[in-house]
C-alpha cells in the first residue's frame, strides 16, 4: 500500500467516559504502517479530559473549540472546512453531535459511525419522554444517512435494525495490558493503600450514580442480603442520586461511597464480586473491565449483559433487573472459589473482548471499506 489510510475521528469531547476510552483503544492499536489517525473534537474540552492520555499516542488532535450553541451556527462551515484542509479517507464518528454533522455536512467523505446506545433508550431516560424522543429520533435520522454504521454490540444492533438501519457488529474491548489480575501480594497491597480491610470480602459496583444504572438497586439489594455481614460494598462514580444512595445506606459502616477516581483499575483488582444493575446498556466498559481484572460478576438481566456472560456462564450470575429480593438472594450464593472463577472471567477478555482484537476488526472494516 503506496499511501496511508487517513482517518478523522470525531467527537464532541475527549471527556473520560466508556466512549472516549474504545476510541483510546482503538488509536492505539492501529497499524501506524497503514493508518494515520486524526482526532478532532467539537467543543472545549472538560476538566475531566483525557486529551493528555491521547497526546501519549503521539497523534494530530484538534479542535473546533465551539460550544453547542456556537456549533449550531458555525459548526457546519468549520468542520467542512477542517475535512477539506486534511482530506481524510474516512470519517469515524461517534455520538449523536459529531454523527449528525457528519451525516449532514461531510456526505462526499466515506463515513463511519459507532453506535454506542440505544437512543430511545438513554435519551429518554436522560431527558424525559418528550426531549428524549426528539432527541433519539434526530440521531436515528443520522445514523440512516452513513455508510457504514457500527454497533458495539448484537444487541445494540438489533434495536437499531429495527428502524432500518444494518449495522456491523465490533463489540467493545478492554485494554488486558491495564486491567489485569492482581496476585495475592499486590491484592494485600492495593487494599493497605486504599485504606481497606485486608480480610473482608469485597464487593464493586462503578458506574454513574444515575436512574439507568439504578445503584439504589445495588445498595438495596446488598443490605437485604446475609453476604453484607461479612462484606464491604464499594460504590465507585457520582451522580444525581448520590444523596438519595446515601440515605437508603442510612450510614451503613459496610458501604463506602468512593466518589470519582483515576483509580478505578485498582479498586477492580482488589474486589471478590462486581455488580451492575443497569437498565439499559450498550456493552458496559466495566463489567468488560472487572472481567479482565479476574472479578465475576453479578448482572441484571439485561440482553447485553446477557451477550457478555454468553461467552462462559460460569463468570457470573444474573438476577432480575430492578428485583431487590432476587439481587439479595443471589449475593447470598456467591462463590468463594476465586480461583477457578478468576480465570474464567479473565479467560472472556482475552478470548473475545480485548482492545486489541476490537482495533483490529476496525482496520479490517477500514481496508474493505477503501477498497470497495
Amino acid at each position: 500500500m503506496k499511501n496511508k489510510i487517513k482517518v478523522l475521528y470525531i467527537v464532541s469531547t475527549l471527556r473520560k467516559c466508556g466512549p472516549t476510552n474504545q476510541l483510546f483503544y482503538l488509536i492505539k492499536y492501529l497499524d501506524r504502517q497503514k493508518f494515520e489517525p486524526i482526532v478532532l473534537t467539537l467543543s472545549p474540552e472538560p476538566e475531566d479530559s483525557a486529551r493528555s492520555q491521547f497526546q501519549q499516542l503521539e497523534i494530530a488532535i484538534f479542535s473546533l473549540n465551539l460550544s453547542r450553541w456556537q456549533g449550531t451556527f458555525w459548526g457546519a462551515s468549520k468542520l467542512k472546512s477542517f475535512a477539506n484542509q486534511h482530506q481524510p479517507d474516512i470519517i469515524h464518528s461517534q455520538g449523536i453531535r459529531p454523527d449528525t454533522l457528519a451525516a449532514k455536512y461531510l456526505k462526499n467523505y466515506k463515513a463511519v459511525a459507532s453506535i454506542r446506545n440505544y437512543p430511545y433508550h438513554d435519551y429518554v431516560m436522560k431527558y424525559g419522554k418528550l426531549i428524549g424522543y426528539y432527541v433519539a429520533q434526530q440521531h436515528i435520522n443520522a445514523l440512516e444517512k452513513i455508510k457504514f454504521p457500527v454497533s458495539c454490540s448484537t444487541t445494540i444492533s438489533q434495536l437499531i435494525n429495527k428502524h432500518g438501519i444494518k449495522s456491523s457488529i465490533i463489540r467493545n474491548g478492554v485494554d488486558e495490558d491495564l486491567y489485569t489480575p492482581a496476585s495475592f501480594e499486590e491484592k494485600i497491597k492495593l487494599k493497605y493503600n486504599l485504606g481497606l480491610p485486608l480480610d473482608t470480602r469485597i464487593i464493586v459496583s462503578v458506574g454513574a450514580l444515575i436512574p439507568r444504572k439504578q445503584p439504589d438497586i445495588v445498595i438495596q439489594g446488598f443490605l437485604i442480603s446475609q453476604t453484607q455481614k461479612d462484606s464491604i460494598l464499594l460504590m465507585v462514580g457520582d451522580g444525581s442520586l448520590l444523596a438519595s444512595c446515601q440515605a437508603i445506606a442510612d450510614n451503613s459502616s459496610n458501604i463506602k461511597f468512593i466518589g470519582l477516581v483515576n483509580n478505578v483499575v485498582d479498586y477492580l483488582k482488589v474486589a471478590d464480586y462486581f455488580i451492575s444493575a443497569s437498565v439499559s446498556e450498550g456493552l458496559p466498559n466495566s463489567v468488560i473491565e472487572a472481567l479482565s481484572c479476574g472479578v465475576p460478576v453479578c448482572l441484571s438481566d439485561i440482553e447485553p449483559h446477557q451477550e457478555i456472560l454468553n461467552f462462559n456462564r460460569q463468570a457470573g450470575i444474573m438476577f432480575s433487573t430492578g428485583d431487590v429480593k432476587d439481587l439479595g438472594s443471589r449475593l447470598d450464593r456467591l462463590s468463594n472459589n476465586h480461583c477457578e472463577l478468576k480465570c474464567i472471567a479473565r479467560s472472556i477478555v482475552s478470548e473475545n473482548l480485548n482492545a486489541k482484537k476490537m482495533s483490529e476488526n476496525y482496520q479490517n472494516l477500514y481496508l474493505t471499506f477503501c477498497s470497495s
